[in-house]
C-alpha cells in the first residue's frame, strides 16, 4: 500500500484507487498469479487492470519477457478515456 500511495504522489495524485491483494484471491482470479519462478510462489506478474465505474474491465496489461514495464503514458491514456465515457 505504501508503494501504491507513493507512485500516485509521484504522478501528482490519481482520480482512482490502486488495490492490494495480500490474500492473494484477486492474482488468481485475474490470471496473474506467479507459480513459475521459486520464491515468487503466489505472487503476481506485474499487471494493470483498468476498471470502470460499472466495475467492467475494461483494459489489461500483464508484464511479459518483451514488455516487461508498461507504457505509463499509454496506461494513463486509456484510464483518462475510460473515465471520459463513463
Amino acid at each position: 500500500m505504501f508503494s501504491h500511495q507513493a507512485f500516485a504522489k509521484e504522478l501528482g495524485g490519481l482520480p482512482f484507487d490502486l488495490i492490494g491483494d495480500f490474500e492473494r484471491k484477486m492474482v488468481t482470479d485475474y490470471g496473474v498469479r506467479r507459480d513459475d519462478v521459486a520464491g515468487y510462489s503466489g505472487m503476481a506478474r506485474r499487471s494493470i487492470f483498468i476498471v470502470d465505474r460499472k466495475g467492467v474491465i475494461r483494459w489489461t496489461w500483464v508484464a511479459s519477457r518483451e514488455q516487461p514495464q508498461p507504457d505509463y503514458d499509454a496506461v494513463l491514456a486509456e484510464a483518462r478515456q475510460i473515465a471520459s465515457e463513463s
